[in-house]
């Protein structure tokens, strides 16, 4: 996990639908929400909580900025 660069390896959720398509939706306007919603729609995929986290935490390593996981999203997660 550690220096491993977005888009490259997803050892940490390696089905995660989110981290699979990383280069789609960070090219979306908006906050990481937003982008998930708008990936989300343009895919016809129902809100995943879950799926959500996993990508947050997943970015939160990435960039090495916490503040992208909720206090749901550690629940969630149970970190």
């Amino acid at each position: 996990m550690i220096g491993q660069k977005p888009g490259k390896d997803n050892i940490m959720y390696p089905n995660n639908i989110y981290i699979k398509n990383y280069a789609t939706i960070k090219k979306y306007p908006g906050d990481i929400g937003v982008q998930l919603d708008m990936f989300d729609n343009a895919h016809g995929l129902k809100h995943n909580a879950l799926a959500r986290a996993q990508y947050k935490h997943w970015r939160s390593v990435q960039t090495g900025v916490p503040e992208l996981l909720s206090v749901e999203d550690k629940r969630l997660l149970g970190i």
